[in-house]
């Protein structure tokens, strides 16, 4: 009688499968990712822009008259 092997028949999960599927607070919990990786140069860049932005529509006020309903 031949019998063949028995296999493991679930399938393999790798480790990047699992670190793909993890939220950045997981990454840091579990120790796979630091702050610095999460950390863009140009999106500061781009805050610093939009809080000017902000200051200016804050200061110079659109009439009524000249604002469009819609």
């Amino acid at each position: 009688m031949n019998e063949k092997p028995l296999t493991n028949q679930e399938p393999k999960t790798t480790q990047y499968q699992i670190v793909s599927s993890m939220t950045p607070d997981e990454l840091l919990s579990e120790g796979y990712a630091n702050y610095d990786d999460f950390y863009d140069p140009s999106e500061e860049e781009w805050k610093v822009e939009v809080e000017k932005m902000e200051q200016i529509v804050r200061e110079n006020k659109i009439p009524d008259s000249e604002c469009t309903p819609f």
